[in-house]
């Protein structure tokens, strides 16, 4: 579990609520990690990451999940706040060639750009603009990715 060292608590303790983040992240593709902790007020994040036999948690399920798991493990009088991450991958799943096409007119790049980037060899960035090989899920990751981080950070 991410940042578990800023909690100030015992060294078995942080080592059972390691071994429930990493079952959690093993069975139920769940990542929790610590945001903050300060005077008592614990922050901790939670999100999952795939799909688990076709389901996914809710925020209100996921909340629930990191409270059991924190219940006994920390002091009463914190105040312990989850901050659940709905999963939602539609925005990777509607990415089309006509899309990437759109991004790459309007940030002014090429399939070499894409290639250079992304590390997809420019034969089959090439490949997948033109039509003659399909999107694959890691070519969509790749490319939402890319360009989500491409346009915050105006290379």
């Amino acid at each position: 579990m991410k940042n578990l060292e800023l909690l100030p608590l015992s060294a078995e303790v942080k080592k059972r609520l390691e071994e429930f983040a990493k079952q959690y992240r093993r069975y139920g593709h769940i990542v929790i990690e610590i945001v903050s902790y300060s005077e008592g007020r614990l922050i901790v994040r939670a999100e999952q990451k795939d799909l688990v036999n076709d389901k996914f948690l809710s925020k209100k399920e996921l909340t629930e999940r990191v409270r059991e798991m924190f219940k006994g493990e920390i002091p009463e009088d914190w105040k312990l706040t989850v901050s659940a991450v709905n999963f939602d991958r539609k925005d990777i799943d509607n990415i089309t060639v006509d899309w990437i096409k759109g991004r790459m007119d309007k940030l002014g790049l090429k399939a070499k750009h894409l290639s250079n980037y992304t590390g997809i060899d420019k034969c089959t960035v090439s490949s997948v603009l033109s039509g003659d090989k399909d999107l694959t899920k890691w070519h969509k990751v790749a490319m939402y990715y890319f360009f989500k981080y491409y346009e915050v950070a105006n290379f």
